[in-house]
């Protein structure tokens, strides 16, 4: 179901960093997408750098959940881990990317986690994924 979001007045405006603050869900099936790497359906890591690792796992993580009836509207939340992350130099990489990725009006919430290290060396970044998808 496309999601709804809000951006309490209250709260800073995180749009323009590729999330929101709230994503409401509507009534329809829960989809929970676990934590996509950069592997490719042969197991190989199939994208070099944290950026192009970022765009090939949300492309993943897309296509997750429109294996399970679903688009990119449907999801609601979203988790990065990224080992290594420095918040001053790389944070606007990953807004720019959920930026292009899911717009600027209506992206799902997220949130980004600096972490010691993935279940291997070569993978910069991992993203989980909820989504509410219509009930078919």
């Amino acid at each position: 179901m496309p999601r709804r979001t809000l951006q309490p007045p209250q709260l800073f405006d995180s749009r323009p960093w590729g999330f929101s603050q709230v994503s409401v869900s509507p009534p329809g099936a829960i989809v929970h997408v676990a934590g996509q790497v950069a592997w490719d359906a042969e197991g190989r890591v199939s994208a070099v750098g944290r950026e192009a690792q970022l765009r090939q796992v949300l492309a993943q993580v897309i296509l997750a959940v429109e294996a399970a009836g679903g688009n990119a509207d449907d999801i609601q939340m979203l988790r990065l881990y990224m080992p290594g992350f420095e918040p001053g130099t790389e944070a606007d990489l990953v807004g720019r990317v959920l930026v292009e990725t899911f717009g600027r009006e209506n992206p799902p919430s997220s949130t980004w986690l600096g972490v010691q290290a993935l279940a291997q060396p070569e993978y910069l970044v991992e993203v989980d994924a909820v989504a509410v998808v219509p009930n078919t």
